[in-house]
C-alpha cells in the first residue's frame, strides 16, 4: 500500500515537515507515556530541526535515537549526532531528555550490538532522508544490509565518505509506526520516481511512509 504524498512549494517545506513532526509527537503521546523519535542525518533535515528548536516540544517525554551514524567521534564535523544536536538544541540538551547516540568511535560491531540492545521493539516516529543514489539512512544500493531482517543495527561500508558507518536495517524501517521521508530538489526527482514507481532503490523500503517533497523533487512522478 502506498503511503501519503505531500507536495509543497519549497518555501513551505520546513514548516510542513516540522508541523508534521509536532502533530505526530502529540498523537503518539495521547496514547503513550513516551515517544520514541529516530532522527535522520544529512542536509535536508537540519533546517527542519532548527525550526523544531524554536517550538514548545515536551522533550521530557521524548527518547531520541539515530537511524545511522558515521564511524567518527561525536565532535567530528561528519558526525550525524553533532549536526542534529547543534540544530535541535542550540542552547544545550534539555535536562530531562533521553538521547541515545550511536558510538561511532567504538569498534563498529561492538557499537552496533550495543545500540541494538537499547532499541525499543518499535520506533514511534522515524525520520528519513533520500540520497541521489536512492540510499536512505546508510542503506546503500547493492549493500548486503538490504537483505538483513534479523538484526536491527549493523555496521556497513557506504559509497560516500566517511565510508564506515552504523545503520538501521530494513527491519526497523518497515516496523516504525510513523515514518516521514523528507526530499528536496530537482536533483532527486528521478530517484523519487524510482523509489515510488519502479522500486529498484533502497528508499523503496519506505514506500508506505509519508513522503514530503517540494515540487522540484516530485517532478518526475507520473501522478
Amino acid at each position: 500500500m502506498a503511503g501519503e504524498r505531500i507536495i509543497v512549494d519549497g518555501a513551505r517545506f520546513v514548516l510542513t515537515a516540522s508541523q508534521w513532526i509536532m502533530d505526530t509527537i502529540e498523537s503518539v503521546l495521547q496514547h503513550n507515556e513516551r515517544c520514541h523519535l529516530m532522527l535522520a542525518g544529512g542536509g535536508t533535515p537540519m533546517p527542519v530541526y532548527r525550526k523544531l528548536s524554536q517550538q514548545e516540544i515536551p522533550w521530557e517525554k521524548m527518547t531520541i535515537f539515530f537511524g545511522d551514524e558515521r564511524c567518527v567521534p561525536p565532535t567530528h564535523e561528519a558526525s550525524n549526532y553533532r549536526a542534529a544536536v547543534e540544530a535541535l538544541f542550540p542552547r544545550g540538551l534539555p535536562d530531562d531528555l533521553i538521547l541515545h547516540r550511536m558510538h561511532g568511535e567504538d569498534d563498529p560491531e561492538t557499537a552496533a550490538e550495543a545500540y541494538e540492545a537499547i532499541l525499543p521493539e518499535q520506533i514511534d516516529i522515524l525520520l528519513l532522508g533520500l540520497g541521489e543514489d536512492g540510499h536512505t539512512a546508510s542503506l546503500f544500493p547493492y549493500s548486503d544490509a538490504l537483505e538483513e531482517w534479523q538484526r536491527r543495527i549493523i555496521p556497513v561500508v557506504g559509497s560516500k565518505p566517511p565510508p564506515q558507518r552504523l545503520t538501521i536495517t530494513p527491519a526497523v524501517v518497515r516496523s516504525a509506526k510513523h515514518t516521514l521521508m523528507m526530499v528536496e530538489g530537482d536533483g532527486k526527482a528521478d530517484v523519487v520516481r524510482r523509489a515510488l514507481e519502479v522500486g529498484d532503490v533502497p528508499a523503496t523500503l519506505a514506500d508506505e511512509a509519508t513522503w514530503l517533497m517540494d515540487r522540484a523533487a516530485a517532478l518526475a512522478l507520473s501522478d
